[in-house]
């Protein structure tokens, strides 16, 4: 036999239950955005320091090039 205070209980449990499915759903809805504009802002990052790693290798290959050429050329 179900009494009163049984039927309550289940009740207040179920809108708890609810309660924290919502807030659940609303933590889970602010934090996707996050993530994908931390990725697109790593992406950035990572774009931005490979470009000028590739600019700055091909700077350091042309000076290399640059003193091999004009070294003078050592007899073994």
């Amino acid at each position: 036999m179900i009494t009163w205070k049984d039927y309550y209980s289940e009740t207040q449990r179920r809108q708890d239950e609810i309660a924290q499915a919502t807030q659940y759903r609303v933590v889970q809805s602010i934090l996707e955005p996050c993530e994908s504009n931390i990725t697109k802002l790593s992406i950035r990052i990572l774009d931005a320091v490979g470009t000028r790693l590739v600019q700055w290798g091909s700077q350091l290959q042309c000076r290399c090039a640059e003193m091999a050429m004009s070294a003078p050329k050592r007899a073994i």
